[in-house]
């Protein structure tokens, strides 16, 4: 009987830390495919779900002007002229944050995080991106994100790099009321058990 209860509180553990393991964190970086630099040509698959970029990945290494905060390489640029300078992530999946640094170039930087409906949970706007500047980490925060929209009114460029996305955690946290009462519950079928076979010898 020991063994049960000890093996059914353990489960009663575990089964209460799921809620605290479940939560993931993907990092893209502009430099590497395995965090993001196919995502303009192509979506990235994670362990939460697809990653679509629309925007450019550009080299900015060589670039005196431009700065990601420090990040040389590649980032995740506006598009241009192409679509209207602008870029957009987008998840198949529920976010909860996304920290990111950003540069610019005599520009602004104005981005939004929106919900599956459009509409936007949280935002950033600076006014002057001049020469490059360094700036972040930045972190936009809300309920069900499932995109990043950004965009220079001023045409300019605007990149993002170093992004970090978090879940939040997707599966449901047992509340510990609920886990109190089936611990108390067992122990209460236990003590009945106990009792039917003492009276049994």
């Amino acid at each position: 009987m020991k063994k049960i209860l000890i093996g059914f509180t353990t489960a009663l553990f575990l089964f209460g830390m799921v809620g605290l393991v479940n939560a993931a964190m993907i990092t893209l970086d502009a430099d590497s495919a395995a965090t993001g630099s196919n995502l303009q040509t192509s979506p990235l698959e994670t362990a939460l779900g697809t990653i679509s970029f629309v925007g450019e990945i550009r080299d900015r290494d060589g670039d005196e002007e431009f700065l990601a905060a420090g990040a040389l390489g590649d980032v995740f640029d506006i598009g241009g002229t192409a679509n209207g300078s602008w870029a957009q992530l987008s998840f198949s999946f529920d976010v909860s944050s996304i920290s990111f640094i950003y540069g610019g170039n005599y520009g602004s930087i104005n981005l939004l995080a929106r919900d599956i409906s459009g509409v936007t949970v949280d935002s950033f706007y600076q006014s002057s991106t001049y020469s490059g500047q360094s700036a972040g980490p930045v972190t936009l925060s809300g309920v069900g994100i499932r995109s990043l929209y950004w965009e220079d009114p001023g045409n300019e460029f605007a990149a993002l790099d170093n992004i970090v996305i978090d879940d939040g955690g997707s599966a449901p946290v047992p509340e510990p009321s609920t886990i109190l009462l089936m611990g108390a519950g067992l122990l209460g079928l236990v003590g009945y058990n106990r009792k039917r076979f003492s009276k049994k010898s």
